[in-house]
């Protein structure tokens, strides 16, 4: 489904074809915290409402990994939120990549999702408005705003196969040796 030239999900939530260097600066603070096999990071923040009200931001951080050939969510937001020069990095790239968004778009946006899958492919999907409050979005929250890894396992399972598959390909895969270094080398420690 299009909405111009954006591509719409069932959700409403559309694809953002502008450009920002906080998106590369996003996905280089994620990976560091990427186990081995990752092969999608998703990162979500939601702003909440009640009664029309905003009530704060939902966030959440995932990592989708191949382990033994099943999808499995890697929660990844306690890492990264646990460390204070980690956390500054992402939220202000994250402010630049708001900013970029509501120049382009003219709004702020409820929902921003940044995608970058280990194929080097990136996206960031947005929602400018959704009501959703605090309560909709509690443990085990499968609401239809909320996009973590579990709904990209859900929805977005065959697509996650076959980004393993090319990644494995004959001889595990160039772009999987070249994704786990790149992890490799950016994990803290190194």
């Amino acid at each position: 489904m299009t909405e111009g030239d954006r591509t719409v999900s069932s959700s409403g939530h559309v694809t953002w074809d502008g450009s920002s260097p906080a998106v590369d600066r996003i996905c280089d603070v994620l990976v560091t915290h990427t186990p081995a096999g990752g092969l999608r990071l998703v990162l979500q923040q939601l702003t909440l409402h009640t009664h029309g009200r905003d009530a704060g931001r939902h966030e959440s951080i995932d990592s989708i990994v191949d382990v033994e050939g099943n999808l499995v969510v890697v929660p990844l937001v306690a890492a990264v939120r646990e460390d204070p020069a980690i956390s500054a990095r992402l939220d202000s790239a994250l402010g630049e990549l708001r900013a970029a968004i509501t120049a382009d778009l003219g709004s702020d946006v409820d929902s921003l999702e940044v995608i970058a899958d280990a194929d080097g492919s990136r996206r960031v999907m947005v929602v400018l408005s959704v009501e959703v409050a605090p309560e909709e979005i509690a443990a085990g929250s499968t609401h239809p705003a909320l996009h973590d890894g579990v709904h990209h396992i859900s929805h977005h399972a065959p697509a996650l196969e076959d980004l393993r598959d090319r990644l494995a390909g004959p001889e595990r895969g160039v772009l999987r040796r070249l994704w786990d270094t790149v992890v490799t080398r950016l994990r803290p420690g190194r």
